[in-house]
């Protein structure tokens, strides 16, 4: 398998990927942006989590309320990650007892939660050039028909 594919529209990196990251806007350009208020059962960590990527998210014009599960999943994964690090500084990695300190496990996973929800979204956004290449190289649909069924199918999901 190759390299993930670069988004940026820096004009110091190659002309290739520039146009990439500018095909992908276009494409999703009509796509409405990720809500700003984050979903109503989020709270504490999680809920200043959304206030601070979602406009970083909205700026980048990559990530769309098509996302908003990935988002939101981030954002309750940066809070249990919070809390099991809290555990972790307050109780040690070893407990009184001896025994690992089951939060320990939890902060690791978390925080590869954490990496890959990050990479998977406009933070960085290589799965969604990906998708574009397969969409390029499909030759019994053209990309608008594509685009036109995601849409489609996304309103009915939600």
């Amino acid at each position: 398998m190759g390299r993930k594919m670069k988004i940026t529209t820096d004009m110091g990196d190659r002309a290739d990927q520039r146009r990439r990251t500018e095909e992908l806007m276009n494409q999703t350009k009509d796509w409405q942006t990720l809500q700003p208020t984050p979903p109503r059962y989020m709270s504490g960590i999680a809920y200043a989590a959304w206030h601070e990527l979602v406009p970083i998210l909205n700026q980048t014009g990559l990530v769309k309320q098509g996302d908003k599960q990935i988002v939101s999943a981030l954002c309750e994964q940066i809070a249990v990650r919070r809390q099991a690090y809290t555990e972790v500084m307050m109780n040690g990695i070893v407990l009184a007892n001896g025994r690992k300190n089951p939060a320990c496990q939890v902060l690791d996973s978390a925080t590869s939660k954490v990496k890959s929800l990050a990479e998977s979204l406009g933070l960085s956004p290589q799965a969604r050039a990906s998708l574009m290449n397969v969409q390029s190289d499909n030759a019994d649909e053209d990309t608008e028909d594509i685009v036109a069924k995601l849409r489609q199918e996304g309103s009915k999901q939600f």
